[in-house]
């Protein structure tokens, strides 16, 4: 755990307060400016990269914070954009964004044309980070006349755009971490933010069952109502277990493939928290859970979006079970009963 966390929660508590709709598109972008302005995306790049200092741990902790607060900045996208390319040479001021992909880029055959689907919060960044397996990490200028971003958004109303690349320059980022690093670092920061939204939805619905009233009592009281917020809860407690988990395997250098399968089961684990946590809290609010001015659906329809983030929980499952089939079953079962597991 981060020795600032109490600091760096704070400040952002401070920070969102002073902001009441910081969850809306307008606010939080306010929001966003203020963030980039204290060098917080930038948490875990060295000084002399052009980043804030700081470890890996402290940026977990910002994540969680925003998120805890139903707030949807592009602080995992530009903060794990911003560590691949400072890599090469020393940030600047322009905004990064990132996008994985699925097959491999030729960049020897020159310029890209190509539709890159999803892309978050294209319409706002100058610079567009490429991942794919097998093919060195491109940057491209994304206000190059040669790019067109056509705007989008998923389910919690944050962009994620469609960017066409029709002969766009695209330049190899020296250094650069591969592509399965990055998507680790990537699963590492959304699973924080469920993990933080997750937390934040109990918080709420715990305030509501208690406060609710009915036949006399709060709701609290029912046995149903009990047992739904208490399995919430649950829920909350395995996914903070397998977060932990991961970002102490992350720390480890030497068995990246532990880190691996850490990341793994903490994406698996907090994706299936998300579905159910999200559910129950609706369950628990009835009707007031779907209004708008109720701040309930800025919790679950991020928890909605974000457990898919990278990828799906489906997905983590079959590489999960291809690492576990390629160590054999005398390894499997030694792992499963050590103590670090």
């Amino acid at each position: 755990m981060s020795q600032f966390a109490t600091e760096l929660r704070t400040l952002i508590d401070d920070l969102v307060t002073v902001r009441e709709d910081a969850a809306d598109s307008a606010e939080a972008l306010e929001l966003w400016n203020t963030l980039r302005e204290l060098e917080l995306p930038r948490i875990g790049i060295p000084d002399e990269r052009g980043g804030a200092g700081g470890a890996l741990d402290d940026l977990l902790v910002v994540v969680d914070a925003l998120a805890a607060h139903g707030v949807g900045v592009p602080v995992v996208e530009a903060s794990v954009a911003d560590w691949t390319l400072s890599h090469a040479h020393p940030l600047g001021e322009e905004l990064s964004t990132i996008a994985l992909l699925a097959e491999a880029v030729d960049a020897t055959a020159g310029p890209l044309t190509a539709e890159l689907r999803a892309v978050p919060w294209a319409r706002h960044a100058d610079r567009l980070v490429l991942c794919a397996p097998g093919s060195p990490t491109l940057a491209v200028d994304l206000r190059h006349p040669s790019v067109t971003v056509r705007a989008g958004e998923n389910l919690a109303g944050e962009p994620r755009d469609t960017v066409t690349l029709a002969g766009t320059p695209a330049v190899p980022v020296a250094g650069a971490p591969d592509a399965q690093t990055v998507r680790a670092r990537l699963a590492l920061l959304w699973s924080t933010a469920v993990v933080g939204a997750a937390r934040g939805a109990h918080r709420l619905t715990r305030t509501y069952v208690s406060e609710r009233h009915q036949f006399g009592a709060p709701l609290l009281r029912i046995p149903a109502v009990a047992g739904g917020l208490a399995l919430m809860r649950v829920h909350l407690l395995q996914a903070e277990a397998a977060l932990a988990h991961a970002r102490e395997e992350a720390d480890d250098t030497t068995s990246p493939d532990r880190a691996a399968a850490a990341v793994a089961v903490a994406r698996i684990t907090t994706a299936a928290a998300a579905t159910e946590v999200a559910r129950l809290a609706h369950q628990l609010h009835g009707a007031m859970g779907i209004t708008r001015e109720y701040p309930l659906h800025r919790y679950t329809r991020r928890l909605w979006a974000w457990r898919d983030a990278v990828a799906g929980e489906h997905t983590w499952s079959g590489h999960l079970g291809r690492q576990a089939a390629a160590l054999g079953e005398e390894t499997v079962w030694t792992e499963l009963t050590s103590t670090g597991w």
